[in-house]
């Protein structure tokens, strides 16, 4: 079972380093999800706030909890930590559920990138989940 908070918390810290790269560059992640400015002027909040802080604050909310369950291995910490990893990871599996709808649906959506980054969004999906998977499916140890 601790492998699975091992990867949980190394993929919390990916996803906690692409929000905080996100909130301080906020071309980066424009350029990361293929978006761009519009017009109207102060788009970049949005990317500030939305790849940045939101990014950001969820996953380091998770590894707070999980170095907690880590470190204390207090079982109401461990049920919060397995909680929001959870929440995070069904996050996670709708983007990437999301962009697969697009890939069927949308012309010209079946692009390498897209078929890279439903990859991507899986995988931070099932190490994200992989605790509250492996407590669902009953694997001990």
């Amino acid at each position: 079972m601790i492998v699975f908070w091992v990867l949980n918390a190394l993929a919390l810290v990916f996803g906690g380093y692409l929000g905080a790269r996100g909130l301080v560059d906020p071309k980066w992640a424009a350029q990361l999800v293929r978006l761009k400015e519009d017009e109207q002027g102060g788009g970049f909040a949005e990317f500030r706030a939305t790849y940045g802080g939101v990014f950001l604050g969820l996953h380091a909310a998770a590894l707070f909890f999980t170095v907690q369950w880590l470190t204390g291995g207090e079982a109401v910490i461990g049920a919060m930590a397995a909680g929001a990893a959870g929440a995070i990871a069904v996050g996670w599996a709708g983007a990437a559920f999301g962009r697969a709808i697009s890939i069927w649906r949308d012309p010209g959506a079946n692009t390498g990138f897209n078929k890279v980054s439903i990859g991507v969004e899986s995988a931070m999906a099932v190490l994200i989940g992989g605790p509250w998977l492996a407590w669902g499916l009953g694997v001990s140890g």
